[in-house]
Parts: C-alpha cells; structure tokens; sequence
C-alpha cells in the first residue's frame, strides 16, 4: 500500500494575481511528478481549510509544505493539522533559512530550503516515513527533536556540473578521414 503524502501550499489562491496562482500550481505539480514515481501516493491541497479536510477524511502519512511567506495562516495550518493527528511528519520548504527557529518551535520534523535539493528531500520524505512509533511518541511527548534541515541544491556544485557538460571537446581529431581511404 502506498504510503499518502499532502502537498500543501501557504499561499491564498483566491487573493493571490493569476500570475503567482500559475506559480504556485507550477510548484505543486513539479512536487507532485517528482513524488509519484516513487511509492507515494500524492494528495493536493488547493487552500488551508481543504488541507484539513483532506488530512480528516484519510489517513495522511506526511505534510509537505511550501511555505512561501512567514504568514500566521501557514503556522496555523500546521498546528491545525498536528493538531488532529499529532505524529504526523512535516516538512515545510522554504526560500527563507531564517525560518528554522519557528519551524523547530512548531513541531516541524524538517526545512527544506528552495531551490530544493531533490536527492536529500526524497531521502528526508523516506527518513520520516520510516521513523519507528516509538521515536515519534517520543519526539512528541518528550520534546526529543531530530530535526532536519535540508540546504538548498548548491550553486558551486551547479555551476561544476554547467562546466562540465558545457566544455568543450578537448582532445585532437585524429588527422586521417577516420581511416577511410587510407
């Protein structure tokens, strides 16, 4: 049985322009495809109160959130719904590293900082749906934190990967047509 992953966005559709709407429908669908190759089935939510209502009417293994700005509204979403299942991992991916204090506070497992490191967040997502009920209840009920923070993917290791495969060839064509008429 495939374990159910809810993908969550901070932002109010309703009041955000069209542009950032198509952004952040950009966002959970590539978090959606990257997700759904692997065992996991993939859960959207359009808004907070669809999220709650999603995470009551099934059994939610992990929250995934794009919090997008530090509004009260992407908080109490969280707390909401921690609220009604309390073990229940979450992740909150971020552009915004200063918010790992708050994070830790609300009882996030891990932050994961944008632009998002694919490998490390997959691995995190199989970290915490692996977590033994007995390190759950304790990261509950005792405060014993193992949080994680995931760095973003790094540029130097980006820009290395550019040269590399933007380099030119750099050894000599032999001087021979390939050996043909010789």
């Amino acid at each position: 049985m495939k374990q159910k992953v809810l993908l969550m966005d901070d932002d109010d559709n309703e009041s955000s322009p069209p542009a950032e709407t198509a952004s952040r429908k950009f966002r959970l669908g590539s978090l959606h495809n990257l997700l759904s190759p692997e065992t996991y089935e993939v859960v959207l939510a359009e808004s907070v109160q669809d999220a709650s209502a999603k995470s009551d009417a099934g059994e939610i293994d992990l929250l995934l959130m794009n919090l997008a700005s530090p509004t009260e509204e992407g908080w109490a979403a969280i707390g909401a719904i921690t609220k009604a299942n309390p073990f229940l991992p979450v992740i909150v991916a971020t552009r915004q590293p200063e918010l790992r204090s708050p994070a830790e506070a609300a009882g996030v497992c891990a932050l994961v900082q944008q632009p998002v490191d694919v490998p490390m967040l997959l691995q995190t997502i199989r970290e915490l749906l692996a977590e033994p009920a007995q390190q759950r209840v304790a990261r509950v009920c005792n405060g014993i934190s193992a949080f994680r923070h995931v760095p973003s993917s790094s540029k130097d290791f980006r820009d290395l990967l550019h040269r590399r495969d933007a380099a030119t060839f750099r050894f000599p064509l032999p001087t021979s047509r390939w050996g043909i008429g010789e």
